[in-house]
């Protein structure tokens, strides 16, 4: 889609966390985070959009950004097709995934490592990305049935202690903290938390995957 929703953008540079938007709004957090994630404007009633507006003190327009279809977007959200072609560019057998416990190492399956593997390179290339942008965190990868899908999520809206624990060790000049989530359901908390390393470094494989 050409039309690219910049809610997570607008809230980071305010400074304004998912519990505030969150209060405001009288909604959950995972509302937020799941509004703060979508790739497309979601489907929002006037009065919510007001509602998110007078909360960071903007206007609609810019909650929303008009992207050429030839132009790469990436940022926050991947398109399918651009990860896509990426991964096969990019895909490597050699790459190594290590492991933490949420859930144990026992649950992470071997189908999950060979798709984290298959497309580490701009896994990588996402997470060194949201590191020199917005500070320490992690990559969503979301194994839809239509394609994965990538997200960088800041440390600091993360609540589960693994994950946190897992970034505060992370050297993002070498690996990448993963959240693997089966769907898109992201209140489920049935999801793996992993390290990420590949045969190229994250900063290699920005510069191979961005082309501004």
């Amino acid at each position: 889609m050409p039309i690219r929703w910049k809610l997570h953008e607008v809230m980071s540079r305010r400074r304004i966390r998912n519990k505030d938007l969150a209060t405001a709004l009288d909604i959950t957090e995972n509302s937020v985070y799941r509004l703060r994630k979508a790739e497309d404007m979601p489907r929002l009633t006037p009065q919510r959009l007001a509602g998110i507006c007078e909360v960071l003190n903007c206007q609609p327009g810019d909650l929303l950004e008009w992207v050429p279809e030839d132009k790469p977007l990436y940022g926050h959200l991947r398109r399918q097709e651009s990860l896509s072609n990426e991964a096969r560019q990019g895909s490597a057998s050699n790459a190594v995934i290590l492991q933490h416990a949420q859930p144990s190492p026992r649950a992470i399956s071997t189908v999950t490592l060979q798709r984290l593997t298959q497309y580490y390179q701009p896994i990588l290339a996402l997470a060194w990305q949201g590191f020199v942008e917005y500070g320490s965190g992690a990559v969503v990868f979301t194994d839809l049935a239509t394609g994965p899908k990538l997200a960088f999520v800041e440390k600091q809206n993360l609540t589960d202690q693994h994950c946190i624990d897992a970034i505060a060790q992370n050297n993002p000049e070498v690996s990448a903290v993963v959240l693997y989530y089966k769907d898109a359901d992201y209140a489920r908390t049935d999801y793996g938390v992993l390290t990420l390393v590949g045969p190229k470094s994250p900063p290699e494989c920005f510069a191979l995957s961005y082309q501004p």
